[in-house]
């Protein structure tokens, strides 16, 4: 059995390589394309946006595997059946079960290849990509000790600091107030900085302190608006976004803002949704066999590949809404982000139960 278990661990795996190969060579290139029509402005090139699209391809492979996994097992598990390969292997007495110990092996691999492209490597690339390209097209920026961009509105001085790395000012957008005789009249920070219907700058969890001659004074909020003459498309280096933290800086990030009672609510959902699509690897390689053992038993690879689609996107689609559904009203952020997976988890369970 040690030897078929290995034969059926390396016939999924090259399955989902080869199902990962084709979705990332396609995101890839639609990634390209739509940096093509940045060719030109300032020092962005064809060799930027080439650069651009590469190095988003471990987020790429991080954001599609749980689907590339099914699609993948689909087609090698199907492959073994039409060939009758499963056949005689159970003619042999490798049970169900056994099968089974197999293609969970190979879902463990994919899970633990998904875990560390999550750990680290798909959101420093990211960051590093997205950072490379506003260098690219906002050439003129000046950028400090490679942590944060400085720039100058009137008498105001913006730090938007990078995404990943450093959280140690809370990353987000650092504001300084400069009065006539260019001294210090105010501090403020804010989590994020959006651009409203008005062009305005919308700071999320923004505080602020004041220095007047009489003493100091505070404020905090929720959200403000400030009216500035900068460019929007420099607002992608203030956000602190999720999917471009790794796992550690995420739950940094997310103890830091509970600290300070901010919404850390769409942080959260991130966190658990990362760990949750880690499960969702495994039940969906797992997913793949009561598939072949069932109607598409004989059925032919086009058939395997609109399952896959369909169970895949399905997932995806779901997941993000319910996402969207815990920010927008409130709902627990864990209990949601689960769900897929717990759903998953059910029909995964119910299409065992019934493998003869």
């Amino acid at each position: 059995m040690t030897l078929l278990r290995v034969y059926i661990i390396l016939a999924v795996l090259r399955g989902v390589g080869a199902a990962l190969a084709v979705v990332v060579a396609v995101a890839g290139g639609i990634e390209f394309v739509g940096q093509l029509q940045n060719i030109g402005t300032g020092s962005f090139t064809a060799a930027t946006a080439l650069t651009y699209a590469v190095l988003r391809v471990p987020r790429t492979i991080f954001e599609t595997l749980p689907a590339a996994a099914l699609i993948g097992s689909l087609f090698s598990l199907g492959n073994l059946a039409v060939h009758r390969e499963l056949i005689v292997m159970r003619a042999s007495g490798v049970s169900s079960w056994q099968l089974l110990s197999a293609v969970g092996l190979a879902g463990l691999a994919l899970a633990a290849l998904m875990a560390l492209l999550g750990e680290s490597i798909a959101p420093s690339l990211g960051a590093y990509a997205s950072e490379v390209r506003t260098r690219a097209l906002h050439h003129d920026v000046g950028v400090g000790n490679g942590q944060a961009t400085w720039l100058k509105d009137g008498d105001r001085i913006l730090s938007l600091r990078r995404q990943a790395g450093d959280l140690g000012y809370g990353a987000g957008v650092l504001l300084f107030g400069l009065g006539p005789d260019h001294s210090l009249t105010d501090i403020a920070r804010a989590d994020s900085a959006d651009i409203d219907e008005n062009n305005r700058w919308v700071l999320a969890n923004y505080a602020e302190t004041v220095f007047t001659a009489s003493g100091v004074s505070t404020r905090s909020a929720h959200e403000t608006a400030e009216s500035y003459s900068l460019n929007p498309d420099l607002l992608a280096l203030s956000v602190v976004r999720q999917d471009l933290l790794d796992t550690p800086s995420l739950q940094r990030y997310i103890r830091y803002l509970e600290e300070n009672n901010l919404d850390a609510r769409r942080y959260l959902i991130a966190y658990w949704s990362r760990i949750a699509n880690i499960v969702a690897v495994v039940l969906m390689t797992v997913l793949a066999l009561p598939f072949v053992f069932g109607g598409l038993r004989s059925a032919g690879a086009g058939a395997r590949l609109l399952v896959g689609l369909v169970v895949g996107l399905g997932y995806y689609v779901i997941g993000e809404v319910l996402a969207n559904s815990a920010a927008v009203f409130d709902f627990d952020p864990a209990l949601l982000a689960w769900g897929p997976s717990a759903v998953l988890a059910v029909i995964a369970l119910i299409a065992l139960a019934r493998v003869r």
